[in-house]
């Protein structure tokens, strides 16, 4: 605490506030038994490189178009579209090392470490229908792409700092 005295003679006082927040943490075990995020994992893998636009886009069309529920909750309004949970998923799966944000394009993409784990961690048995999914995804693909390359035109054209 910093006491500073000003011209009236009275003393005011200056403190620093602490914010507290928690976050759940979550391991490599949590996101072997999650099929969402193991989905997730496996739709980036057969992207090679998607924005988080055109994976929210992505996810929405496999449902309304494909009739394919990855559990989550979708929200329209307008042309927008908004998948809540999806951005908790990504986070987990940055925070863990499996996935990253590729600088020049700002799409996410598998590590190395991402990519050893799908391969250990048994997918398809896991997940059902996860072929039907992967095919359905390429199958999409050149749909999401104007959205990506928008978002990489988009991150271009900022300046660094």
């Amino acid at each position: 605490m910093i006491i500073v005295p000003e011209k009236g003679g009275t003393t005011t006082q200056k403190t620093k506030e602490i914010k507290v927040f928690s976050v759940q943490v979550i391991t490599l075990d949590q996101i072997k038994k999650d099929k969402r995020k193991l989905t997730l994992l496996n739709i980036i893998k057969t992207c090679n490189e998607i924005s988080e636009k055109g994976l929210t886009y992505l996810i929405a069309m496999l449902k309304d178009e494909k009739g394919i529920n990855l559990g989550y909750t979708i929200l329209k309004i307008g042309n927008r579209v908004i998948v809540r949970e999806l951005t908790d998923d990504v986070k987990a799966l940055l925070y863990t090392g499996l996935v990253e944000v590729n600088p020049k394009n700002k799409k996410l993409r598998l590590t190395s470490n991402g990519l050893e784990f799908l391969d250990k961690t048994s997918s398809p048995t896991i997940i059902e229908n996860l072929n039907n999914i992967l095919q359905t995804v390429e199958e999409l693909k050149p749909k999401i792409l104007p959205l990506d390359e928008e978002v990489a035109l988009i991150s271009s054209t900022i300046p660094k700092r």
